[in-house]
């Protein structure tokens, strides 16, 4: 039997947060505030994490057998959703697959011989690119340097996502081998009920489900693994250290560190900590104890840290011509019918399930949280897509997740080699079948391409970054603030 720590995970994921982060400040910035940075996040990390993490000795027993198994299935989950380059890559892929070569290739801050620089989420890309510089130095082809970099990002996307899900089962008490491959059952396959409001809207069956509402989109677990793996792994892992403390020491810490990985997320993380605020300072009427941890010297040090990295992020406005694209409000549709596919989308994808968890978390803020934030996250739009929604609302959405297999776990036991299921857990165990729908479609997605084009790595290594790659790329690095105050 193999025991893992739970003091140890907390340690890990911390540093797979903060590791890419202290990099950044050696590659990107000036050196004294590289310095300045550094010596903050190690401050932070060696001398306030443990004070301000409940000490614990929380233990998860499992076989060796068993818990090479579930590494070896995230694996498997992360190469069916592109990693490592060895199978069917979404569309998304093609700019990403842009973003990781030049970073291996290229030198920090990353410029553009028109003058323009790299300027996007690319926390999670940092520490992979950076191990496989060290191919390059040892005199390998660029191709063979490319190959083992995607191997490397494979890894590390699968160490996040482990983190991730072990965070899960300790929260979720996942104590026995059932109960942690039926929690890991739900972490890869949760999704909204997808297919439901499809054939309410009649929107014809595709190879990706979730668009089924032209105004409103949530993403499944396997949906944002498959798309935007860069920014929904760490937010996995930032959300799952917030829900750590009852208070908000940390907080800042954790939300300044997702910065880099992705902003909009914040959105999410900041409705959890402003009811966390009202259930646990507000409502118990400690108004002291709230300014007096509010202004913590690790929230305070955090700002420090933020700066530099929301400067990098803010220097790529993402507009074209005069309008704005980033910052462009948009609130719902434009006709009663819009509004009603709004609280069929909510049904549908948040409160369904919501139902059934309520009579255990009443008195929880995560239920409220979710409740209330969720349909004003979907409700309202950045710019000319739905990027905001479908990122902001992914804490949120891990915290339900948490909910319903906690849930599940609650009400099924597996002993004598008999199945034990209550009753009322039923329906939910229906729901999450239902919503299993939208992940099978991603997977058949990549199957259907591999089967039709007789080729399994189809991978897109043909995008090229440059000027005109608004979401990716900032004009003119050097009239910038972070070039002026922050960057080499």
């Amino acid at each position: 039997m193999i025991e893992i720590n739970k003091g140890k995970i907390l340690n890990l994921s911390l540093l797979y947060l903060e590791l890419p982060i202290a990099l950044f400040f050696l590659f990107w910035c000036k050196w004294y505030i590289s310095i300045a940075g550094i010596l903050i996040i190690g401050y932070i990390h060696f001398f306030q994490s443990k004070a301000n993490f409940k000490k614990t000795n929380n233990t998860i027993k499992i076989n060796k057998k068993y818990l090479f198994l579930v590494l070896f299935i995230i694996l498997i989950w992360c190469i069916l959703g592109g990693q490592g380059n060895l199978y069917y890559q979404s569309s998304d892929w093609g700019c990403r697959n842009a973003i990781y070569k030049k970073m291996i290739f290229g030198t920090a801050p990353y410029y553009f011989e028109d003058g323009s620089f790299l300027s996007y989420y690319i926390g999670h890309w940092i520490v992979p690119s950076t191990i496989s510089k060290i191919f390059i130095f040892l005199g390998l082809s660029k191709s063979i340097v490319w190959h083992i970099g995607n191997i490397i990002l494979l890894l590390w996307t699968a160490l996040g996502i482990s983190l991730s899900f072990f965070l899960v089962a300790f929260y979720t008490k996942a104590d026995k081998t059932f109960k942690i491959f039926l929690a890991l059952l739900i972490f890869i396959l949760f999704s909204g009920l997808d297919v439901i409001g499809l054939l309410i809207r009649n929107t014809g069956f595709s190879n990706h489900i979730e668009p089924w509402n032209i105004y409103y989109q949530f993403s499944s677990q396997t949906t944002q693994l498959f798309w935007v793996f860069n920014q929904a792994i760490p937010v996995w892992v930032g959300t799952l250290l917030f829900l750590q403390t009852d208070h908000i020491k940390f907080d800042v810490f954790i939300g300044a560190l997702l910065i880099l990985f992705s902003p909009l997320p914040i959105f999410g993380c900041f409705a959890l900590i402003l009811f966390k605020i009202l259930f646990n300072y507000i409502l118990k009427k400690d108004i002291t104890r709230l300014f007096k941890e509010g202004f913590s010297i690790v929230n305070i040090l955090s700002l420090v840290i933020a700066l530099p990295l929301f400067l990098f992020i803010f220097s790529n406005t993402r507009s074209s011509g005069t309008a704005g694209v980033l910052f462009n409000l948009n609130i719902g549709g434009d006709s009663w019918y819009n509004w009603f596919m709004l609280i069929v989308f909510l049904i549908v994808e948040v409160y369904i399930y919501l139902l059934f968890v309520y009579k255990n978390n009443k008195k929880n803020y995560l239920f409220y949280a979710i409740t209330i934030t969720l349909p004003f996250i979907a409700a309202f739009r950045f710019g000319t897509s739905n990027d905001f929604e479908m990122r902001a609302s992914i804490p949120l959405l891990t915290c339900l997740m948490l909910l319903v297999i906690k849930e599940v776990l609650g009400n099924i036991d597996y002993k004598n080699k008999q199945l034990l299921i209550q009753r009322r857990i039923v329906p939910l165990i229906f729901c999450l079948l239902i919503g299993a729908v939208t992940p099978f479609v991603e997977f058949y997605r990549g199957y259907s391409e591999v089967r039709t084009n007789h080729k399994i790595n189809l991978t897109d290594e043909s995008v090229t970054l440059h000027k005109d790659s608004i979401n990716f790329v900032s004009p003119n690095y050097k009239d910038t603030k972070f070039a002026k105050y922050i960057g080499k």
